[in-house]
C-alpha cells in the first residue's frame, strides 16, 4: 500500500490496524493548539495526528515536543518511520506501550491529549492480531480512558477526541465519574441535511468553583448537498490535503 500524501508530509499506513482516514484529520485539524507545547498522542497508529500537529505547532514559531504512545509494536514502528522522514522528527517520539501502565509512570504535564479511540460494533470479529489489540484497547471502555488521560493532564490542558456520535453521548453521561467537562462539542455531518455521525470533543479538567463552564456547541458539514465539498470543511482541512 503506498503512503497517503499530505501537503508537507506522507503516511505509510499498511502495518497498521487502523487506517488514515476523515475523522482523524477532521481531530488533528481541528484541536486547539493555543499554548500548547507538549502533545501526547494516544493509540497514535501511523503516526497521523502527531504529524498533523507537529506541522501545526511548528508554525506557530514556539518549542514544542510530541509523544506518539502506541501498544501495537508493528505501528509504532512504522509510525516512527512515518515520523523520521518528516521534517519534526527531532520534536516527537515513539513510544511501545500500553496506555494504563504508561500513565501510571507519568507525571501529569501534557497540555493537550488527543486520540481516536478505537471502537467495534457488537459482533465484529477480528481477523488479526493487531486488531484483536485494537479490539483490547476499545474493550478498556472509553471511560477508562479518559480517566488515564485525565491523569496525565496539567492543569490547564485539554484532551480532544472524535467518537462516534452515540458513544459520544453515552461518554457525556459518565463525565461526572471524571474530573473533566466538555468544553466543546462539534457534531460532524457527512453530508447536508443528514444527522450527526461523529462528534468532536475537548475536554477539560473542572474549575476549582464547583460550576464548569457551558459546553460550546457548533456542527461541522463534509459534503454539501450536491456532494460537493463544504467550504467549512474545506477551510478547517486545506493545510493538510493536497486536493484544496
Amino acid at each position: 500500500m503506498s503512503a497517503f500524501q499530505f501537503k508537507q508530509f506522507a503516511v505509510a499506513h499498511d502495518r497498521c490496524a487502523m487506517k488514515v482516514g476523515t475523522d482523524s484529520i477532521l481531530l488533528g485539524a481541528w484541536a486547539e493548539t493555543a499554548q500548547v507545547r507538549s502533545v501526547l498522542d494516544i493509540g497514535c497508529g501511523s503516526g497521523l495526528l502527531a504529524l498533523m500537529l507537529a506541522q501545526r505547532l511548528a508554525q506557530q514559531g514556539e518549542d514544542y515536543h510530541i509523544t506518539a504512545l502506541e501498544i501495537d509494536s508493528a505501528a509504532a514502528r512504522q509510525a516512527a518511520q512515518n515520523i523520521r522522514q518528516s521534517m519534526w522528527a527531532s520534536q516527537m517520539e515513539v513510544i511501545n506501550h500500553d496506555l494504563f501502565e504508561y500513565a501510571r509512570q507519568v507525571k501529569p504535564h501534557f497540555d493537550l491529549i488527543i486520540a481516536n479511540p478505537p471502537y467495534f460494533n457488537g459482533g465484529v470479529e477480528c481477523r488479526d492480531a493487531q486488531r484483536q489489540t485494537a479490539r483490547y484497547m476499545a474493550q478498556q471502555g472509553h471511560l477508562a480512558w479518559l480517566l488515564a488521560a485525565q491523569g496525565m493532564l496539567n492543569p490547564r490542558g485539554k484532551i480532544a477526541w472524535v467518537l462516534p456520535y452515540d458513544m459520544a453521548r453515552s461518554l457525556q453521561q459518565q463525565l461526572s465519574k471524571t474530573a473533566l467537562y466538555c468544553a466543546k462539542w462539534v457534531e460532524v455531518i457527512t453530508k447536508q441535511g443528514k444527522a450527526p455521525q461523529r462528534v468532536l470533543l475537548e475536554f477539560r479538567l473542572l474549575p476549582e468553583s464547583a460550576v464548569p463552564p457551558q459546553t460550546e456547541r457548533s456542527e461541522i458539514t463534509i459534503y454539501q448537498a450536491d456532494n460537493q465539498y463544504h467550504p467549512d470543511f474545506i477551510n478547517l482541512t486545506k493545510a493538510f490535503y493536497l486536493k484544496f
